[in-house]
């Protein structure tokens, strides 16, 4: 069962919010210290380490698909991998049947795809599903020995806004993971609702907390990457955005004016429009990003 408050009632703001790369600085960490070496350990990728990571950071960290639901990166990743050599092609064998699921019209998650494969008997898929739960138990150990603190500014933030906004938790992370992450970090009390992968999409995820029909103005999402900004636009909503690399900044400014401009209603137009295009501006297109940082072999 989903995390929600007592309170039942909606509060006149309504703010979305992603946890991962926005909250927690936990981006890198998911990336290069659990699904990456995981990924490596799972398909024997060992002669291919180097470029594996780097196509893999390029896609889920510097280009715009920055955020991507896991087992879409994971496939971008290995469609990108297979293309450069012959021998990457051997390493991720199988890939196709992955390109399959997340293009088919079930839901990305650990059950979407359990449910999925439990039809076809895919072995790359059986594979898919254990890199994905020992990926989430391997980022659950990093978590209990080293902890997660979010951004600075980001408890005073909320803290702002609890008593007038439902803050709701939309994340492509599983349930699970958010929940634990934000009550370790004493964030919980301050939420609504926590969603996840298990609810789709991170537009399903708002199509489903936006139910109570508050004046798109009213409503709110911050994020750090540009699936945030088009759930958002999905549904006729503000942004915020969280800049990779500038997010303490981000919070700084979101306490010190968003905040208020948001409250009183001066937030859209010229403002938002300034922030969203600086925003833009950090995350290239896949392309790009890989003919810069992803070398040739």
């Amino acid at each position: 069962m989903s995390y929600q408050s007592s309170l039942s009632s909606p509060k006149p703001y309504f703010i979305g919010i992603d946890s991962d790369g926005t909250v927690f600085n936990s981006m890198e960490i998911k990336h290069k210290r659990v699904f990456q070496p995981i990924a490596i350990e799972t398909w024997s990728l060992q002669s291919v380490r180097h470029e594996f990571c780097a196509i893999s950071e390029s896609i889920n960290l510097y280009s715009n698909h920055r955020g991507v639901n896991r087992f879409q990166g994971l496939a971008m990743a290995f469609e990108q991998l297979a293309k450069r050599a012959t021998k990457g092609d051997e390493c991720v064998e199988g890939h196709d049947a992955l390109q399959e699921f997340v293009r088919s019209d079930g839901s990305l998650s650990y059950a979407g795809l359990a449910e999925y494969n439990s039809v076809k008997e895919n072995v790359f898929l059986k594979q898919v599903l254990e890199w994905s739960q020992r990926s989430d138990e391997r980022y659950a150990e990093i978590m209990d020995s080293e902890g997660n603190l979010p951004y600075s500014h980001v408890q005073e933030a909320l803290e702002r806004l609890s008593d007038q906004a439902d803050i709701v938790v939309v994340s492509s992370s599983s349930r699970e993971t958010l929940e634990k992450d934000w009550g370790n970090a004493g964030l919980l009390p301050l939420i609504t609702r926590v969603e996840g992968q298990e609810q789709g999409s991170k537009s399903i995820q708002l199509n489903s907390a936006l139910k109570d029909n508050r004046s798109p103005s009213n409503a709110l999402m911050i994020g750090d990457a540009l699936g945030d900004l088009e759930a958002a636009r999905s549904h006729g909503i503000l942004f915020y955005p969280i800049t990779p690399g500038e997010e303490v900044l981000s919070w700084v400014r979101f306490k010190a004016e968003a905040i208020d401009r948001f409250l009183e209603g001066s937030y859209a137009g010229d403002y938002e429009q300034k922030l969203v295009a600086d925003f833009e501006n950090v995350l290239l297109p896949t392309t790009k990003v890989a003919a810069e940082k992803v070398p040739t072999y």
